[in-house]
């Protein structure tokens, strides 16, 4: 039996990297021996699309905590903007088309098959799944403080520098 399930689509989760599923599955092993819990992967890979539809419904705060690591994107400034001049949360398509337009290519590893996000809602012990993921490779946020009941799991270890996807 998997030490993990998954309830995104099959695509998504076959999208992902060999190396990344290989990761993710020595991980979901180390936690399921120490602690006898199967974790759950909510999203994996993902297209462009998915991308816009799931920022499209996330309010500034969100964008800015999950998009704004690395400095403040031009794509998010224009997310923001959108939907502040539209006083309503964008559609998928209004969202597709800034992320196709950016300049910065940057959006998320998911786009990459390099990124999970795992269900919080009871996990039995999320600073040990992080420790585990960590030493896998993985950089993990804890995103359920914005509304999101995730760890968000990116590989680190993938080839740099990414290309842009605008699909």
């Amino acid at each position: 039996m998997l030490p993990y399930r998954y309830t995104c689509s099959p695509e998504n989760f076959a999208a992902l990297r060999p190396e990344v599923l290989a990761a993710l599955t020595t991980a979901a092993t180390a936690y399921q021996r120490q602690t006898g819990q199967t974790i759950t992967v909510t999203s994996a890979g993902r297209t462009l699309r998915h991308c816009a539809e799931l920022m499209a419904a996330f309010n500034r705060k969100q964008l800015e905590a999950m998009y704004c690591r690395r400095g403040y994107p031009d794509y998010i400034r224009q997310l923001v903007a959108a939907a502040e001049a539209k006083q309503a949360p964008l559609s998928t398509d209004e969202a597709y088309d800034i992320l196709r337009q950016r300049r910065e290519g940057y959006i998320s590893y998911h786009l990459f098959g390099a990124a999970v996000d795992i269900a919080t809602k009871d996990l039995l012990d999320a600073k040990r799944l992080t420790e585990i993921l960590t030493s896998c490779g993985f950089a993990v946020s804890d995103e359920t403080h914005l509304g999101i009941p995730c760890l968000h799991a990116s590989y680190t270890q993938v080839p740099t520098p990414l290309p842009i996807v605008r699909d």
